[in-house]
C-alpha cells in the first residue's frame, strides 16, 4: 500500500495519524485527567493540609477530562488539512476555518472557566469544612459567589478578545457617557452590593438568626448580593434590600439572652386600693414561680388612671430566644393573672361611658 497516496487532500499516513491520536487519546483520557488532577492538587495541598483530595478529584476530574479531550481533538485534526480544491479561505478571514477556530477557542475558554470555578468551589469547601477556619460559612459563600461572578465576567471578555478578536480596550473606552449612564442607573444595585459587604464585615446577624427590622420580624435565610431573604413568622419569604438593612435600626433577637413581655392590666373603677396591691403582689409571685424561665428583674406597678380603667403595668423577661417557649410561659402567667383577678373579686375593664341625664 502506498502510504503517501492522497485522498481528499491528505495522505493515508495522515489519516492513520488522525485515527491513532483519537483512539489513543480517548482511551487514556481518563488517566490523563486523573494525573492532571493529582498534579493540580499540589497547588492546594498546603491550604488543605493534605486533606479533601477525594472532593478535589470529584470537582475537577470532569473539567480536566473535557480539557484533555479538547486537546486530543485539536491534536488529531491537526494531522489533516482541507483539500486545496475546496478553496477555503484562511483562518484570518470569515469562513469555515474561522468558524471552527472560534468554536474551538470558545470551548477551550469555557472549560478553563469551569476549572477556575471548581477551584473556587474547592477553596470554599476547605474553609467551610476545616476546623481551624477563621471565616464564617456565610462569608465563605458570599466570597465564592463574588469570585464566580468575576470569573464569568473575565471569561466573557476573554472570549470576545480571543475568539472574536474584539479590541477590549477600545470597547471599554467607547462606553464613555453610556457607561456613566449605566453606572447612574445601577447606583441602587451598587449601594445594595456595598451594603452586603458591610453586613459580612460588621456581622450584625448571621443566617439562621431571628431579627426584627421595623415591622418585619423573622429568620434570616440567605444574605445575597442585593437583598437579604427573611422568612417571616407568617412563613412568607421577604426580600429586604441590603441598603435598607444597613440604614435601619435592626434588632437581632437571637443575640439577646432574654425576651421582654410588656402589657397593661386594666381593672375597672370598682377595684379597691387594697385589692389592687394584693393583685400586684400575687402577679409578682406568679412571675417568680415560672423561674428559671423568667428573670428576677420585673416591674408590676399601678401606674395610670385611664378613661375607663385603672392600669397596672406588667413587665418581665423570659430567659429564652425561642418564640414558642416564650409564648408558653406567657400563657401560663396570663392564666394565673386571670385567676388572681377573680380571686380578689375584681373585674377587667373594658371601654365604657356613663351618661348622666338631668331633668
Amino acid at each position: 500500500m502506498n502510504w503517501d497516496e492522497i485522498i481528499l487532500g491528505n495522505s493515508i499516513k495522515a489519516y492513520i495519524g488522525f485515527v491513532s491520536v483519537l483512539v489513543i487519546g480517548f482511551v487514556f483520557s481518563g488517566l490523563f485527567a486523573r494525573f492532571f488532577s493529582w498534579l493540580s492538587y499540589k497547588l492546594f495541598k498546603r491550604l488543605s493540609k493534605g486533606k479533601f483530595f477525594d472532593e478535589f478529584h470529584r470537582l475537577l476530574h470532569k473539567p480536566f477530562h473535557q480539557l484533555v479531550q479538547l486537546c486530543i481533538l485539536y491534536a488529531a485534526f491537526n494531522q489533516l488539512s482541507f483539500p486545496e480544491e475546496w478553496n477555503i479561505v484562511s483562518v484570518k478571514e470569515f469562513g469555515l476555518r474561522w468558524f471552527l477556530h472560534a468554536v474551538f477557542l470558545i470551548a477551550l475558554i469555557l472549560v478553563w472557566m469551569r476549572l477556575f470555578k471548581r477551584g473556587v468551589d474547592f477553596i470554599a469547601y476547605i474553609y467551610t469544612h476545616s476546623e481551624e477556619s477563621a471565616l464564617s460559612p456565610d462569608l465563605v459563600v458570599f466570597i465564592k459567589s463574588l469570585a464566580q461572578i468575576i470569573i464569568y465576567i473575565l471569561g466573557f471578555f476573554v472570549i470576545l478578545a480571543k475568539a472574536f478578536e474584539v479590541n477590549i480596550t477600545a470597547v471599554i473606552t467607547s462606553l464613555g457617557i453610556g457607561g456613566l449612564a449605566i453606572a447612574l442607573a445601577a447606583q441602587d444595585t451598587l449601594a445594595n452590593l456595598i451594603g452586603s459587604f458591610i453586613i459580612y464585615i460588621d456581622k450584625p446577624f448571621n443566617v439562621g438568626d431571628i431579627v426584627e427590622l421595623g415591622e418585619v420580624k423573622g429568620v434570616v435565610e440567605k444574605i445575597g448580593f442585593r437583598t437579604t431573604r427573611i422568612r417571616t413568622l407568617e412563613k412568607s419569604l421577604l426580600h429586604v434590600p441590603n441598603k435598607k438593612i444597613v440604614d435601619s435600626n435592626l434588632n437581632n433577637i437571637s443575640q439577646s439572652s432574654q425576651r421582654r413581655v410588656r402589657f397593661n392590666l386594666s381593672l375597672n373603677y370598682k377595684s379597691k386600693p387594697e385589692e389592687i396591691m394584693q393583685i400586684i403582689v400575687e402577679i409578682k409571685k406568679a412571675i417568680q414561680h415560672e423561674a428559671p424561665f423568667t428573670g428576677k428583674e420585673m416591674t408590676v406597678r399601678f401606674v395610670e388612671f385611664d378613661a375607663s380603667s385603672l392600669n397596672i403595668l406588667v413587665i418581665y423577661f423570659v430567659n429564652t430566644i425561642e418564640f414558642d417557649l416564650m409564648v408558653e410561659v406567657k400563657e401560663r402567667i396570663n392564666l394565673r393573672i386571670m385567676e388572681i383577678v377573680k380571686q380578689f373579686n375584681c373585674e377587667f375593664a373594658y371601654p365604657t361611658q356613663m351618661v348622666i341625664m338631668q331633668n
